[in-house]
């Protein structure tokens, strides 16, 4: 289904590509990583950027390498094996999607000749769909920003696919899902997923990126989600991802089915992100 047939944006305002990669038994050369650092000439490393990008860098491209965390991923409903046992993420973001294909196509070039694999997800960033003003104050005016990764070095993924029942409802009654429910007694009996998730707001920097090509598709995810957060905040994120997954709580994930949480560590030279 499309955008304009769920009453949600159509706005496209920018691009992000996650290359999970697979090291082969030739990946652990000198040569290698200088190649995947000069692929990165002329974009923004975001592991030094401090804050939200200027207009000039997202129009330039920018990337973020990812080593993924040993014992953190975690299997969900959708099995991907070429995401849960990825060595490592590059995370791509543009205005435009021209230049993080031509950084895709020489990485994919340089990993699969020394025997590794690329596997892409691909999303689109558009602006909010289910929003207020009000709902704006609370889950993003005092959000956490963009930092670097000194300050937050752990990252994870998420995937996720809607169920054909969720798109099929109407819109207000899908939008209903993320505000709390009360009885008849103004009793609050259901959380919703603004606050099962509120925990995160001031500890966790939240991305999110759609399907380029519509949502309910197959061989592809609805969202990507991706979240950044220091040491110390590891377990405020669980706690997150623990009140989402709630039924009780949380109702919206009667209708979600996730691919593989994936963790990683935010490095800021590819000699960092090859190392085995």
């Amino acid at each position: 289904m499309q955008p304009d047939e769920l009453n949600m944006t159509t706005a496209v305002t920018g691009h992000q590509l996650f290359l999970f990669v697979t090291f082969g038994d030739g990946t652990g050369d000198g040569e290698l990583a200088e190649a995947v650092d000069q692929l990165g000439q002329g974009l923004e490393n975001m592991h030094q950027a401090d804050g939200p990008p200027s207009d000039e860098a997202f129009e330039r491209g920018r990337f973020q390498l990812l080593r993924a965390e040993d014992g953190l991923t975690s299997e969900q409903q959708i099995a991907h094996p070429e995401i849960s046992g990825a060595h490592g993420l590059i995370r791509l973001e543009c205005a435009t999607l021209a230049p993080l294909k031509i950084y895709e196509t020489g990485l994919r070039q340089l990993i699969e000749t020394r025997g590794g694999s690329v596997e892409t997800l691909a999303g689109v960033m558009r602006p909010r769909s289910y929003t207020s003003h009000a709902m704006i104050q609370f889950a993003y005016a005092h959000a956490l920003p963009p930092g670097p990764g000194e300050m937050y070095p752990l990252a994870a993924v998420t995937p996720m696919n809607k169920t054909a029942a969720w798109w099929n409802m109407d819109f207000l009654h899908r939008e209903s899902f993320f505000l709390p429910r009360y009885d008849v007694n103004e009793n609050m009996v259901v959380k919703g997923h603004a606050l099962a998730s509120a925990a995160g707001v001031p500890n966790i920097n939240r991305r999110l990126v759609h399907a380029p090509e519509g949502y309910g598709l197959d061989e592809n995810y609805d969202f990507v989600g991706y979240f950044e957060f220091a040491e110390a905040d590891a377990p405020v994120f669980r706690q997150v991802m623990a009140a989402l997954r709630d039924t009780e709580q949380n109702p919206e994930w009667k209708y979600v089915l996730e691919g593989p949480e994936w963790w990683g560590r935010r490095v800021g030279n590819a000699h960092a992100f090859l190392e085995r």
